[in-house]
């Protein structure tokens, strides 16, 4: 089975996978990495409720295959009134 690197990164803090993980393909190695995302959103947003989370999948030789993007983005009324929406 092929070998693949899933890194982090949120904001300015990156987690390189320094080992990898064996995967059937490299669907498989995206979808984990699309599974972890949401995890990693769950942290204390900043104070204006923007975070962007993403995720890379590298080979073996280092090269990125793909990246996938999480935003979150969070909006209040800023009277603190509830929408009828």
């Amino acid at each position: 089975m092929p070998r693949y690197y899933l890194d982090f990164q949120d904001g300015e803090m990156w987690l390189k996978d320094e080992e990898g993980q064996d995967y059937e393909n490299l669907q498989a190695a995206r979808d984990a990495a699309i599974a972890a995302l949401p995890d990693i959103g769950r942290e204390a947003p900043p104070a204006d409720g923007r975070r962007a989370f993403v995720a890379y999948v590298r080979d073996e030789g280092g090269a990125r295959l793909c990246t996938i993007r999480l935003d979150l983005a969070a909006e209040c009324d800023p009277r603190g009134q509830a929408s009828d929406r």
